[in-house]
């Protein structure tokens, strides 16, 4: 438990873990609820992961100052201020249940991610509402990170799951159609279905790569906060998902395509088109890790031109 504890010496972890336990269990039919659907979902078996890689963030950040921290006015608010703040956030998890409880509930709303949808959420709301209780506003800000990101335990809703999915579609469409065009292959296109040479094809919403580009979205988030120091090489290493998870989708339907026409027609049924996504996620994650490695080596020359300059 010492993750948080040295980020402000002398915390009263005794009544933290008591109202974390309390807590937990009250809400322990809906983390049951929650590990089971997370084990039954392909989309979002990832989020198990989330609450561990939120303690190791805190592990790795146990050593920062209060002078790294964010300067915010209500940062050093007063204890009456910070439990105000606390006892708000509890009421909005109250009000998040309660709405849950009067509105959402009912075998016809979406399923179990839209049942799930506002009690995690209140969940989570409270746990940020317990450090800010026991701990303080600056010791929030020095963690807010790994907090915030216990959010990513909330499911995502079927309907903003369709929305990025057809996006990811018709995005990995156009990146596919100039990909034929580079390379020469003579394409007919009429929305989502290219014909080719001896094969016509189809981008169907499962060519959408939504788990691996979710995966990928969550990680660079991760390698940011941890492997880099400035806010805009952080926002921009997010921002490259997109781009490279569409670029990821179009080389793996022009790769299948162009061997099923120069190679062999069986590999459009074959293991490359059926399982073949981890080899190409592979491939992007590769890519990305190139990427990390020059915002690092950008971020290290500014830092060493900054202090050659000081020293001038």
């Amino acid at each position: 438990m010492a993750t948080v504890g040295r980020l402000c010496p002398q915390m009263p972890w005794s009544g933290f873990r008591v109202f974390l336990g309390l807590w937990s269990a009250a809400f322990a039919v809906v983390l049951i609820r929650l590990i089971r659907f997370s084990f039954g979902s392909e989309l979002d078996s990832y989020i198990p992961l989330i609450p561990c890689i939120s303690v190791y963030l805190l592990y790795i950040k146990r050593h920062v100052r209060a002078s790294d921290s964010p300067v915010v006015p209500w940062a050093d608010s007063g204890l009456a201020v910070q439990r105000g703040i606390a006892v708000l956030l509890w009421a909005v998890s109250v009000a998040l249940v309660i709405l849950q409880v009067g509105v959402v509930s009912g075998p016809s709303t979406g399923g179990e991610a839209v049942r799930l949808l506002l009690p995690v959420t209140a969940y989570v709301t409270g746990i940020i509402g317990g450090v800010i209780f026991f701990f303080g506003t600056g010791t929030f800000m020095r963690a807010a990170f790994p907090l915030l990101f216990l959010y990513y335990i909330v499911p995502i809703p079927p309907s903003v799951t369709h929305l990025l999915r057809v996006a990811l579609q018709q995005g990995s469409a156009e990146t596919a159609y100039l990909l034929f065009k580079l390379t020469g292959t003579p394409v007919f296109r009429e929305g989502l279905v290219f014909c080719l040479p001896d094969l016509t094809i189809q981008v169907a919403e499962e060519c959408s790569g939504i788990h691996s580009s979710l995966v990928l979205y969550i990680t660079s988030l991760v390698a940011g906060y941890v492997l880099l120091g400035k806010l805009w090489s952080r926002t921009l290493l997010v921002l490259v998902v997109i781009p490279l998870s569409l670029l990821r989708n179009g080389v793996r339907i022009v790769t299948i395509s162009l061997l099923t026409i120069h190679v062999d027609p069986g590999v459009i049924h074959g293991p490359l088109h059926q399982r073949g996504g981890p080899i190409f996620f592979l491939l992007s994650l590769a890519v990305f890790a190139g990427i990390v490695w020059l915002l690092r080596w950008y971020e290290k020359k500014q830092a060493h031109a900054s202090v050659a300059q000081g020293s001038t």
